[in-house]
């Protein structure tokens, strides 16, 4: 409403300096970071660049959203957040685009002699070192060159809860299917129908990142799980039983599906190339779980609006051995960037 009356940029950036920004400073970490999110693309997790709107309402950075449908040129073009159908008309939306300016304005006007704002200490998505790099890099079509999140979480397993069939690594960062161990006891935090184990913490707010290796498997499962999820009885990995998971099918006859495990209908997807490595990114405050191929951090895809009402813990499977395939084990990776 100040924008369209006043018509100016330069008012728009001082009105929002002293009457948001500097009231949100003030304030808790809490409130900056919903602001943070709300201006946040949820492809590539950075403060929109020419931001668009899609028919459902949901807004990208032009060139992810052109770089997701262009990976799948022969399908039906859908929002990589609702995964609703829509045409391929991006209209820009020029006041989200001069309030985005007006934040990264409002940060170099709130940054000290370091350079570096109140803002992004308080957790912007990109470090410094990362964001000089990037400055470097050359602006192409694709949004493959995106810096990771940088909200990385140091993730282990937890033996407690693998089934029998699981072997952890002593150092709890690699599980592999094996021959059943008969001596485990039986305890109400371990699975004994499924190939799952889950991360020792638990989280229940905040961001947080990990990346797992999966190599050349040709099964495997990976998310994140409700902490009162049933442990011993027969399941579904989607979201009405507790789970939001990523999973690579192995059909058998060597051929493999990506399939995200939604409550609906059957969500298969094409990524352009297989992801050997796998990049986590949980939203705990915003109910978001999304996928990367941690190679490029090109998006698979983000589960949105899961309302957690109790803490998840991340997720592994690494699925059974089968026709002799399959045996590689899934090991959580630290990157070399952290």
């Amino acid at each position: 409403t100040f924008y369209s009356k006043s018509g100016s940029p330069t008012a728009l950036l001082s009105y929002f300096y002293y009457a948001i920004y500097t009231p949100l400073r003030m304030a808790d970490s809490s409130a900056i970071e919903e602001l943070q999110c709300e201006l946040t693309c949820p492809v590539c997790l950075e403060l929109f660049r020419d931001p668009v709107i899609l028919e459902c309402g949901h807004h990208f950075c032009q060139v992810c959203i052109i770089q997701c449908w262009e990976a799948k040129a022969d399908e039906l073009s859908s929002c990589p957040k609702c995964r609703k159908s829509c045409g391929r008309k991006l209209r820009p939306n020029s006041l989200l685009c001069n309030v985005v300016d007006s934040v990264r304005k409002a940060r170099a006007m709130d940054a000290g002699p370091s350079g570096v704002s109140a803002w992004d200490q308080e957790g912007a998505l990109e470090m410094p070192e990362e964001r000089e790099k990037r400055s470097l890099r050359p602006q192409s079509k694709s949004a493959n060159w995106k810096t990771r999140p940088t909200n990385l979480t140091a993730v282990i397993l937890d033996p407690d809860t693998a089934y029998p069939c699981l072997w952890v690594s002593e150092c709890r960062t690699r599980v592999q299917m094996g021959f059943i161990q008969t001596n485990l006891p039986n305890n109400p935090e371990r699975f004994t129908r499924y190939n799952i184990v889950l991360g020792t913490e638990a989280f229940s707010s905040g961001r947080h990142y990990w990346e797992v290796e999966v190599g050349f498997k040709t099964a495997w499962g990976l998310g994140v799980a409700r902490a009162s999820v049933n442990r011993k009885e027969e399941i579904s990995l989607c979201p009405d039983d507790g789970f939001w998971t990523l999973v690579l099918r192995d059909n058998g006859n060597g051929t493999s599906d990506y399939e995200a495990c939604t409550d609906t209908e059957e969500c298969l997807l094409h990524p352009s190339k297989p992801p050997r490595r796998v990049g986590v990114y949980l939203d705990y405050g915003r109910g978001e779980v999304a996928f990367y191929d941690a190679d490029d951090m090109s998006h698979l895809f983000t589960f949105s609006d899961a309302k957690f009402k109790e803490p998840v813990f991340p997720y592994f499977n690494p699925w059974p051995i089968i026709n002799g395939r399959n045996r590689e084990p899934l090991t959580i990776i630290t990157p070399q960037w952290s």
